[in-house]
């Protein structure tokens, strides 16, 4: 196998099989905030994006007048700043979903999560079933008179970018290639 070959299935390797994506928080900047209506919350856009372990939350806001808590699901319910797991205040927040599962987090500024300023994320578990390509989180769709359009058509997985890590199956491949058993 030439080394040209070899260099641009490893890079095609990488690029299939890498793990743990960067994932924009609303999709784009200056979302974490109270949401101007109910139909544009957060939970709206996390209901149509699917997360995987491995994969990082990236909050863009202005930490002069916020900051994120991750909390417990009783105190996402009830909006309680109180006891969080963790909280932020620099205003690019970047947190990595170690597992499957739900994740809560609020706004840690007194009313803001009373008013809706809040995201609730669940990450696929790793048995669920996986391909090259992820599909994306299915939509639901409502054919009524009211049917915001434009909710629908919006991409299901705007602004992710990959992190660049292997995973396992991903390095036995590479470990095999150079050896010329996959040729």
């Amino acid at each position: 196998m030439s080394s040209s070959l070899m260099l641009c299935c490893l890079l095609l390797l990488f690029g299939l099989l890498s793990e743990g994506r960067e994932i924009l928080v609303g999709g784009k900047s200056n979302t974490w905030k109270v949401p101007e209506s109910r139909d544009e919350t957060l939970n709206q856009w996390s209901e149509r994006t699917r997360f995987k372990i491995g994969d990082s939350l990236l909050w863009k806001y202005n930490a002069e007048n916020d900051s994120v808590l991750q909390v417990r699901q009783k105190d996402y319910e009830r909006c309680d700043r109180s006891e969080p797991i963790r909280g932020y205040k620099d205003g690019h927040t970047n947190i990595e979903l170690k597992r499957s599962g739900p994740f809560y987090f609020i706004s840690g500024e007194e009313g803001h999560c009373q008013r809706g300023e809040k995201l609730r994320v669940v990450v696929l578990s790793p048995n669920h079933k996986r391909s090259i390509f992820d599909a994306p989180a299915p939509v639901n769709v409502d054919l009524s008179p009211n049917y915001n359009r434009s909710v629908a058509a919006a991409p299901v997985n705007a602004h992710i970018t990959n992190k660049g890590r292997l995973n396992r199956g991903a390095w036995s491949l590479l470990l095999l290639l150079p050896l010329g058993l996959l040729v």
